[in-house]
């Protein structure tokens, strides 16, 4: 079949990594294969190893065979797999439902850091990096609610659900298949969450009786016009609507989610942005318009301004 000349797991292994075309680095094929082996044949990394010589049925070869061409169509390998790895959590993820990122599990970190310890982590401002600031949270009470804003595969929820456990969690998206796909990964991870569908362009206050201590919100920020330098897998295959937004208003969620959270937020409560690079001084003076104060702008692991965060 289409050039397997054994059905052993090393070889296999070898044929699939080497018949990966459309991935050009060695380091990510390696990296694509590992994922394949271990979440459609329940083989990781040293399992495959210790069983390099055992063999594979006609089904596992097929799931390969189909593997390999849908990655070779430039898919990502979480869609093929259906899951993907949020800090220590493992989601399901499918067409229609973004991949989340490592830098947005930096926007995670921070927030617990930040309600954790009752101070602002060593961050970027406009005012002075080096001197000790208060921090967005500082009005926020142990206990409170914080709503995810646009929540995907429930990705954020669920990492601060599990890691801030006094905390009564929501979570917000405007499509239902996508809050389905959340619900089920929370349940899955044993966090409960308050699910519930929300619009946020249309939307400028809370539902009735709600309030929230801390919003937080990775919402659709890649320019129209930087969709080329994109990966294929991301662009041709990720959904638009959590990704894109137009170059003459690139703001145009930030501005919804500020007029929102000046509702929806108690007295001392705050907010947390994951943002575009490009955009940081730009989004500092969107919080600070909509009057949060203690604005702090702060870098991602790659040293790019890639969070805000405000006190109402």
């Amino acid at each position: 079949m289409t050039g397997i000349k054994s059905n052993k797991i090393r070889d296999l292994y070898q044929w699939f990594k080497g018949g990966l075309v459309a991935i050009p680095s060695d380091r990510e094929r390696t990296a694509v294969a590992d994922e394949v082996f271990f979440r459609l044949l329940g083989l990781p990394k040293d399992q495959r190893v210790l069983k390099a010589a055992e063999r594979i049925s006609e089904t596992g070869i097929v799931g390969l065979i189909k593997a390999q061409k849908r990655l070779n169509r430039g898919e990502p390998v979480q869609y093929i797999t259906g899951l993907s790895t949020f800090l220590d959590h493992s989601l399901r993820v499918k067409p229609g439902v973004l991949i989340p990122r490592p830098e947005t599990e930096g926007l995670v970190l921070w927030v617990v850091e930040v309600l954790g310890q009752k101070q602002m982590p060593h961050a970027y401002s406009e005012n002075d990096g080096n001197k000790e600031q208060a921090s967005p949270a500082g009005g926020v009470k142990n206990g409170g609610a914080i709503l995810d804003i646009g929540t995907g595969s429930g990705c954020i929820a669920i990492a601060l659900a599990a890691r801030l456990p006094g905390y009564q969690v929501s979570a917000c998206d405007v499509e239902h298949k996508t809050l389905e796909v959340a619900s089920d990964n929370a349940q899955a991870n044993n966090v409960l969450i308050d699910f519930f569908h929300c619009d946020i362009l249309h939307a400028t206050q809370a539902p009735a009786g709600r309030s929230f201590d801390v919003i937080v919100s990775n919402p659709p920020y890649v320019k129209q016009s930087e969709k080329a330098f994109l990966q294929v897998q991301v662009s041709a295959h990720e959904p638009s609507i959590a990704l894109f937004v137009p170059d003459d208003d690139p703001l145009l969620y930030y501005r919804a989610i500020c007029t929102f959270a000046q509702n929806a937020l108690r007295p001392g409560g705050c907010l947390f942005l994951e943002i575009n690079e490009a955009l940081g001084a730009e989004c500092l003076a969107l919080l600070k318009y909509h009057g949060f104060q203690h604005v702090e702008l702060k870098r991602d692991f790659h040293g790019k301004d890639r969070y805000v965060a405000g006190r109402i």
